[in-house]
């Protein structure tokens, strides 16, 4: 038998309906003392609590995190085991847990958590299923745990948190090197309320916590934004398997945890966030449009047929592309001079925005007007006057928005980039829904959806400048020569990314032209998989730019970077490989046989680290002009003969041409790398020459 004296304090406010079963079962254990701390209660769990011999105190309603730091503080015993009204205690669990804690040394043991609805209605027994078939009931937290005393007091809660603490104080207890664990074997009830508010107060305390969570730690958690859509993407699949009346739950799940998180993130916060702390919410404002992106294509394409799915994708391939070409380079230059700006930017930003939207737009009505008269392909679209008219409006909000995503870098502020990312992604997916809901089946749909998300995104980010305090100033914002001062260290950049991603752009349209809507749709969507992977060499390569530009570059920088690239390009690859080709099969047999071209996709992607990493080391050290040839180079060993390769071997032909052309960047890539490497003697391998460090970008 322990010779650990166990505490149980149990937080509860107006818990009277559960309080009672709670407290017998525990008390049933004879722990050494049995602490409930109210929170300003107004119904009976005062009395409840005092009737089953418990010490009563208060926190005075200061929330929970407070009332289980002001019961640790009160008990006396060796372990503190928190537990919350809603759960229920099995004979003689409370014991076996406290040996599994001492026997695997353990510095905080949740029990195991088998949920159950309090009721027979829907609401209870959806937040049941999926708690019990999440992957985060293996996730430590304090709804029924036992923790050391004198641990849980020298961390402790952060007060600031009203919810979401659980996550929090589990970072900082592995930060210090804490052992925490889940029992696998010791499982306990666990209740959820019956009705639709209960639910909508669970989410929306979940989706605040974690942004809490983000904003503090945000190297370490910023993945966490991404948590409630991966969650509903494998639980509308694990639903659609084994329980589909529980598919409007996820909707309800997603739109609440993120309408809490946007709330809290766009709390105005004029710090600025750490490098890797920008890297990080990057990273998931390109990623989280690709996974929503596959939901939207995905919906569109059980109920719409391939041929506009095919066309819908060359529309908006075609405005990505205008977005492209109208940029102009004016981001990066974005990056460059708005922070030496002495009115926090109001007249830049306004600048760029403008020419940006000028440009893309005058770029998206030529566009319209060459492949009118080339009548085929992507053209065949523009006999609707309304997909015309909502393609230019695209092209224009989206370059807006793009330019938005530069402006809030350069504010040290890329966290608001992921909030207009999941903005722009859920009104877009909603749209979709809503309309394909009420009967609408055309292509205008698809077009008039993506203008939606793209004009959330704009209108987010003008709010979230004006809480900045630096809304644009319109009225001195288009002039020709700030305009210039913009154009000129952006043009050189914009070759080089120009060049690099033309192909990813062009390919779609060239296969719409060459052969039809249909085999663009299946294009467009395995395409659209494969850019979610090539967005990790691409990051490997900015990310070494800004380390070579700054203050760390360091011997071995280049193979650190090299090394990184191809291990996380290598496991995301692997994930396609073993995902794609189930993903194609659920959209249906137009998809399904472009399973084909993920294998020669990937080994391209694998080579495109080198070449990323060599397109980074070139923009640190200004030599553009070298790594706009090489990608020049290979966008036309691609997109010049893509049309006659298609027609003669299909979507497998231009696959393949691709992945050849990113075999002969990397070839070249691999030839500049190893030659700047050892421009000097002294240098050594995977070492960048000091003095090419210090040329100017």
């Amino acid at each position: 038998m322990s010779d650990l004296k166990v505490s149980v304090v149990v937080p509860a406010r107006n818990a009277a309906a559960w309080l009672g079963e709670c407290l017998e079962s525990i008390r049933s254990q004879h722990p050494y003392e049995l602490i409930v701390v109210d929170g300003c209660s107004t119904d009976d769990t005062v009395e409840i609590a005092r009737d089953c011999g418990a010490t009563v105190i208060s926190d005075e309603g200061r929330g929970l995190p407070a009332a289980r730091m002001l019961g640790a503080r009160s008990a006396t015993g060796d372990v503190v085991a928190l537990i919350d009204a809603d759960v229920v205690l099995p004979p003689k669990s409370l014991s076996r847990l406290l040996t599994e804690f001492e026997a695997g040394g353990y510095d905080g043991l949740q029990f195991g958590l088998a949920s159950e609805a309090d009721g027979p209605g829907y609401w209870g027994a959806a937040l049941a299923w999926h708690h019990n078939h999440s992957r985060v009931r293996k996730w430590f937290g304090v709804s029924a745990t036992l923790m050391r005393r004198d641990v849980l007091l020298d961390v402790g809660f952060d007060d600031d948190f009203r919810s979401g603490e659980d996550v929090e104080l589990r970072i900082r207890l592995e930060q210090a090197g804490h052992r925490l664990g889940v029992s696998d074997s010791v499982v306990v009830r666990h209740r959820f309320d019956d009705t639709f508010d209960y639910a909508r107060d669970q989410w929306l305390q979940d989706g605040a916590g974690m942004a809490r969570t983000v904003r503090k730690h945000t190297g370490r958690a910023g993945w966490l934004v991404m948590l409630p859509l991966l969650a509903t993407v494998r639980g509308v699949g694990m639903s659609l398997v084994r329980a589909p009346r529980f598919l409007p739950y996820w909707m309800g799940f997603l739109l609440y945890n993120y309408r809490a998180m946007a709330g809290e993130l766009l709390r105005p916060s004029h710090k600025p966030i750490s490098v890797g702390g920008n890297a990080a919410w990057l990273a998931a404002a390109r990623i989280a449009p690709m996974v929503t992106g596959f939901l939207f294509w995905a919906l569109a394409a059980l109920v719409l047929p391939p041929e506009q799915i095919g066309l819908g994708s060359a529309v908006v391939a075609a405005a990505l592309l205008t977005v492209q070409l109208g940029m102009l380079g004016v981001g990066p230059a974005t990056l460059t001079l708005l922070p030496a700006e002495t009115d926090g930017g109001r007249r830049l930003i306004a600048t760029g925005l403008l020419t940006v939207a000028t440009c893309s737009l005058l770029g998206a009505g030529l566009l319209v007007a060459v492949t009118s008269w080339l009548g085929t392909g992507v053209g065949e679209a523009w006999a609707d006057p309304l997909v015309t008219v909502l393609f230019l409006a695209t092209a224009l909000l989206a370059a807006t928005a793009y330019q938005l995503d530069h402006v809030g870098v350069a504010q040290e502020r890329a966290d608001r980039t992921l909030v207009r990312s999941l903005a722009q992604s859920l009104v877009q997916l909603l749209f979709l829904a809503a309309a394909l809901a009420v009967g609408l089946r055309d292509l205008a749909v698809i077009v008039a959806a993506v203008a939606a998300g793209a004009l959330a995104s704009v209108l987010v980010g003008l709010r979230q400048l004006a809480r900045a305090h630096v809304s644009p100033d319109w009225k001195h914002g288009f002039r020709p020569r700030p305009a210039l001062n913009l154009l000129k260290p952006g043009l050189p950049n914009h070759a080089l990314t120009l060049a690099d991603r033309a192909p990813g752009y062009l390919l779609p349209l060239i296969v719409a032209a060459t052969l039809g809507p249909t085999s663009t749709a299946a294009w467009y969507v395995v395409w659209m998989m494969a850019s979610a992977v090539f967005f990790v060499p691409q990051s490997a390569g900015f990310t070494l730019q800004t380390a070579l530009a700054g203050s760390r570059a360091r011997p071995g920088l280049l193979a650190s970077a090299l090394r990184a690239s191809f291990m996380l390009t290598l496991v995301a690859g692997l994930i396609l490989l073993l995902a794609g080709p189930l993903l194609l099969g659920f959209l249906g047999p137009d998809y399904a046989s472009a399973w084909v071209l993920i294998p020669v996709l990937v080994p391209a992607l694998l080579l495109s680290c080198v070449t990323q990493v060599y397109y980074g080391l070139c923009r640190a050290q200004g030599r553009l002009f070298e790594s706009t040839i090489v990608a020049t180079l290979a966008a036309i060993l691609v997109v010049a003969p893509a049309a006659a390769v298609a027609q003669q071997y299909g979507l497998t032909g231009v696959s393949v041409l691709w992945a050849v052309a990113q075999a002969a960047a990397c070839l070249m890539a691999t030839w500049r790398l190893i030659t700047l490497t050892r421009m000097k003697p002294a240098s050594t391998a995977g070492e960048i020459p000091s003095a090419a460090r210090h040329q100017p970008t």
